[in-house]
């Protein structure tokens, strides 16, 4: 899976992440240690994630995290 972040919102990537492993919002809550409540504001965008979130989630399902300069 590869996601251009640029094209999302942040709330979208966080959901498609999620769906793309299959998990439900409580699987990955426990799996990263939040509440079920935390991942579903993420989700509804009412609450931004810290990049540590997603750094959990990286390393967990062993994903990588690629932040890359357009060359002009």
């Amino acid at each position: 899976m590869k996601i251009n972040a640029k094209n999302y919102k942040t709330n979208e990537i966080l959901k498609f992440i999620r769906q793309a492993l299959d998990l439900s919002q409580d699987e990955l809550a426990k799996a990263i240690k939040v509440s079920k409540s935390s991942i579903e504001k993420y989700e509804y965008g009412t609450v931004n994630y810290t990049f540590e979130t997603l750094q959990k989630i990286a390393q967990k399902f062993d994903l990588d995290i690629v932040i890359q300069s357009k060359k002009k």
